[in-house]
C-alpha cells in the first residue's frame, strides 16, 4: 500500500480492526446526503456553515469539550477532588494501572484474580474463540468453559501488555529538528530515533518499549510494557447471550448483553498461570445510580484537538468518502451471505465489523454535520485563538499555525480521492483487481536490486501464484462499486471513470473487465512474472492495464500528499505547543491505544421524552426477547432459555456511565473508588458519537455489563462454579 499518511491510514488500519471497538455513537439515521463529487466544488471547500458561525456566537462552552481522558503521568487529582470529594493516593492510582492490561492490537482488559485471571469483551475474544474451536465444537456460538487450568485453550498469537514504567523523551525527540531541515527529513529523523530508543529500551530491560506521540507531538513518552505471550481461554459464553440484539441493538441503549470471555495469563512456559498481584477485586454488588466510577482502557483515537480546518476535512472529505466504502462492502457481503449461506458464516464476523464501523462512521458524520456541534468546535478555537493572540509573544510564535493547517487540508481535499480510489488493495477490493496491483507491485520489485525491494515484496509471490479462490460474485461486486464511487468521487477524465464505457453501468463495465481479463489463470500470470517490467507493461489485460492507470494517477499526486502530511505534522507540533502554552496538562491528551482513566457516574438520561434507565435487568432480557416472539437477533440464548426458572431476573445485567470511552475502551474495567470491579464497558449509546471531536456528556453514555449480571449468570446459568469462586476469593 502507498504511504498516504499517518493521519488516513492508520485511522483506517484502525477500522479494519473495529470488531474490538466499542466507540460510542449518536443517533443511526438513515444514511446522510453524500456530499458533491470533489471534481466540481469550488474553493474554499472546507470552510464552516453560515449558521454554525452565527450560532458559535450563542454557545456555552463546558471546560470539558477536550474530554476527560486522562494519562496516568498526569492524573487531574485537583479537578477528581473538587469534582467527586474523592482525590486517590500515588497507591491507588500505581495499582490501577498495574491490574488494567492492552489485550492484543484493538482492545482493554484488566486482570480479576492474583493467578492471571483476566476479564475482556466477548467481541475483543473472538478471535481466539474462532482460533480454538473445531469442526465438532462451535465455541464463538455455543460457549466455552474450561473449569480447572487443565481445560483452557491457547489462544494462539495473543498477548496482553501490562504498563511498567513511563519516560518523558519530549526534549530527546524535539532536538531532532535542525535549522535547513525540511518537514518531512524531520519526520523521518524523529522516527528514527524514535526507533533507536525503543530497541535500546527492550535490550536492556526486556521489556516492549513503544514511543507515544501526545498531543499530536506536544509531548513524547516511551512506554514500557510487560508482555504475557502465553494466554488461554476460560470462559465465554453463547454468542446469542454475548451480542443479544445484534446490530438492530449496537450501539443503542438500553441494553441486555453479556459481552464477556475470561482468559487467562501464563507464565513464558505456559505451564503456570501467572501471578498477578494486581487485581481489581470483584464487587459482586456493582455500582448504585449517581456513585463515582473510572474505566481503566486503551481509548483507540479521537480528534477533539484539532483545527477547525481539519474538522472539516472530516467532514467533507474523510468520513463521506470512507463511508461510501463501508456501504459498499457491506453490500455485497450481505448479498454473499444471502445466496451462499456457507461462505456467509465464515465471514460473519468480517461482516460484524463493517456493520459496527458503518454505524460508527455514520453517526460520527451525523454528529459532523450538525450545527451545534460545528458551532461548538468555532467557539472553543475562537477561544483558544484568542488567548494565542492576547499574548504578543505566543502571538508571533504561532498565530500562523491555524491558517497554515487550513491550506495544508485544502490541499489534501483536492487530491485525497485521487489517492484513496486509485488503490487496488483498499478496504474492498476485488479479487481480480487486486491481483492486477500484486503482480505490478511484485514484477517491479523483482526487477530492482536486492537492497532497494520494499519490506516483504516477496510475499507476494505466495499470493499471485496460490491465490485461493477467486469468487466471482465478491469480485464483480467490488468492482462495479469501486466504479460507481469514482463516478462520485474522481475527475471525469480519471481512468476509473473512464473505465465505464458511455452505454454501461457500473456493474455492466465489472463483468466486460474481468471477463475479458486473463488474469485467473495460472499460466498467464506466470509469464508476466518471467516477461518482468517489460512484459507487464505492454500487456494488453484490461485489468493490468487499468491498474497501470490507477498507479500513474497516484503517483502524480502522492509527492503533493507526502509532503502535506509531513508539514501537517510540524504544524500539529506547534498547535500543540501553543496548547501547552495556554492550558499545559490541565487538558487530557487525545486518545493514542495508551492506557487512560477517565471519571464518571452511574447515571440515567433524557430519552425519547422520558428516561432511559441507569441500569437494565436479567428480567428486561427475557421481556425483549418475548416482544419480539424470539425472533433474531432478540433470540434467548440457550442457557438463558433453559436457567429461566433458576435465573434471578431482578438482578441489573448492564448500566450507564457518564465516562469518556471510544474504540479500543471495549473491554475497559469500570471501578469504584475502592478500586473494586463493578462492571466491563462494551459500548456507548447513540447520543455519545460526537464526543469523537468534542466531548459532551449531557446525554452520552457509556454502555457497560454490571457485575452483579455477571455473578448472577455464572452462578445460576452456566453453572460456572469454579470461577465464580476464583473471582470472589479476593473480594471483602
Amino acid at each position: 500500500m502507498t504511504n498516504i499518511g499517518v493521519r488516513h491510514f492508520a485511522v483506517l488500519a484502525a477500522v479494519l480492526a473495529m470488531a474490538c471497538s466499542s466507540a460510542p455513537p449518536p443517533e443511526v439515521a438513515p444514511a446522510p446526503a453524500p456530499p458533491p463529487p470533489v471534481a466540481e466544488t469550488p474553493a474554499g471547500l472546507l470552510v464552516a456553515p453560515q449558521a454554525a458561525v452565527d450560532m458559535s456566537e450563542m454557545v456555552e462552552l463546558t471546560g470539558t469539550e477536550m474530554g476527560t481522558m486522562w494519562t496516568f503521568e498526569n492524573p487531574p487529582l485537583d479537578y477528581w477532588e473538587e469534582t467527586y470529594g474523592f482525590r486517590p493516593s500515588t497507591e491507588w492510582l500505581e495499582h490501577v494501572r498495574l491490574a488494567s492490561v492492552r489485550y492484543g492490537g484493538g482492545c482493554s482488559s484488566s486482570f480479576v484474580s492474583a493467578d492471571g485471571l483476566v476479564i475482556t469483551n466477548n467481541h475483543c475474544a473472538r478471535g481466539c474463540i474462532d482460533a480454538v474451536s473445531t469442526d465438532e465444537n462451535d465455541y464463538l456460538n455455543d460457549g466455552f468453559y474450561a473449569a480447572t487450568t487443565e481445560e483452557e485453550l491457547v489462544c494462539p498469537n495473543l498477548h496482553l501488555d501490562q504498563l511498567i514504567e513511563i519516560d518523558d523523551i519530549t526534549t530527546e525527540l524535539r532536538s531532532v529538528a535542525q535549522a535547513g531541515m525540511s518537514d518531512a527529513e524531520i519526520n523521518a529523523a524523529r522516527d528514527a530515533l524514535g526507533e533507536e530508543l525503543s530497541a535500546a529500551c527492550e535490550e536492556s530491560t526486556g521489556l516492549q518499549c513503544q514511543v507515544v506521540s501526545l498531543f499530536h507531538g506536544g509531548q513524547y513518552k516511551l512506554y514500557k510494557f510487560h508482555r504475557f505471550s502465553m494466554v488461554k481461554l476460560v470462559f465465554t459464553p453463547e454468542m446469542q447471550a454475548a451480542f443479544f440484539g445484534g446490530d438492530a441493538d449496537n450501539f443503542t441503549y438500553p441494553r441486555y448483553d453479556l459481552d464477556i470471555s475470561f482468559v487467562r495469563a501464563y507464565d513464558e512456559d505456559g505451564e503456570s498461570p501467572a501471578s498477578t498481584p494486581h487485581y481489581f477485586e470483584w464487587n459482586p454488588d456493582g455500582a448504585a445510580e449517581g456513585e463515582l466510577v473510572f474505566v481503566t482502557g486503551n481509548p483507540g483515537s479521537t480528534a477533539r484537538q484539532i483545527t477547525l480546518s481539519q474538522y472539516m476535512y472530516q467532514r467533507v472529505i474523510w468520513h463521506p468518502m470512507l463511508l461510501d466504502l463501508f456501504d459498499q462492502r457491506l453490500e455485497v457481503m450481505h448479498a454473499i451471505q444471502a445466496n451462499d449461506p456457507e461462505r456467509g458464516r465464515a465471514m460473519q464476523n468480517q461482516i460484524f465489523g463493517f456493520e459496527n464501523t458503518q454505524k460508527l462512521y455514520r453517526g460520527q458524520l451525523g454528529g459532523l454535520r450538525s450545527v451545534d456541534l460545528t458551532a461548538r468546535k468555532i467557539r472553543w478555537e475562537d477561544e483558544f485563538r484568542a488567548a494565542i493572540e492576547a499574548d504578543p509573544t505566543l502571538a508571533v510564535e504561532y498565530g500562523d499555525v491555524w491558517d497554515n493547517i487550513a491550506e495544508i487540508n485544502e490541499s489534501m481535499a483536492e487530491i485525497a480521492p485521487t489517492v484513496v480510489l486509485n488503490n487496488p488493495n483498499l478496504i474492498n477490493p476485488s479479487a481480480h483487481l487486486q491481483m492486477a496491483g500484486q503482480l505490478t507491485q511484485y514484477v517491479q520489485a523483482a526487477a530492482m536490486p536486492e537492497d532497494q525491494r520494499p519490506p516483504n515484496w516477496d510475499r507476494l509471490e505466495g499470493a499471485i501464484r496460490e491465490p485461493g479462490e477467486m469468487h466471482m460474485d465478491q469480485s464483480l461486486g467490488m468492482l462495479a462499486g469501486r466504479l460507481a464511487l469514482a463516478q462520485k468521487w474522481l475527475p471525469a477524465e480519471a481512468a476509473l471513470v473512464q473505465a465505464v464505457q458511455a452505454d454501461e453501468t457500473p456493474e455492466a463495465a465489472a463483468r466486460r473487465l474481468i471477463e475479458s481479463s486473463q488474469l485467473g489463470d495460472a499460466a498467464f500470470r506466470e509469464s508476466l512474472i518471467s516477461g518482468g517490467p517489460e512484459a507487464m507493461q505492454a500487456s494488453t489485460d484490461p485489468l493490468v492495464q487499468l491498474v497501470h492507470a490507477m498507479r500513474a494517477e497516484q503517483q502524480g499526486v502522492i509527492g503533493t500528499w507526502q509532503s502535506a502530511n509531513a508539514s501537517e505534522e510540524v504544524q500539529n507540533e506547534r498547535f500543540a505547543s501553543a496548547l501547552f502554552a495556554i492550558y499545559g496538562t490541565d487538558l487530557p491528551p487525545d486518545a493514542t491505544f495508551t492506557l487512560r482513566i477517565t471519571d464518571g457516574v452511574v447515571a440515567r438520561y433524557q430519552f425519547n421524552g422520558t428516561y432511559a434507565p441507569p441500569q437494565t435487568s436479567i428480567y428486561g432480557l427475557y421481556g425483549r426477547a418475548e416482544e419480539f416472539e424470539n425472533e433474531m437477533p432478540w433470540t434467548l440464548a440457550p442457557a438463558f432459555e433453559a436457567a429461566r426458572a433458576a435465573v434471578d431476573m431482578s438482578v441489573p445485567i448492564n448500566f450507564v456511565s457518564t465516562n469518556d470511552i471510544t474504540g479500543g475502551n471495549s473491554g475497559s474495567p469500570v471501578i469504584d473508588q475502592e478500586a473494586r470491579w463493578v462492571g466491563i464497558a462494551f459500548d456507548g449509546n447513540v447520543e455519545s458519537l460526537p464526543n469523537e471531536f468534542l466531548f459532551a456528556a449531557e446525554n452520552g453514555r457509556t454502555v457497560s455489563v454490571h457485575s452483579a449480571g455477571i455473578t448472577e449468570a455464572l452462578r445460576s446459568v452456566y453453572n460456572a462454579h469454579e470461577l465464580l469462586d476464583e473471582l470472589l476469593s479476593g473480594s471483602n
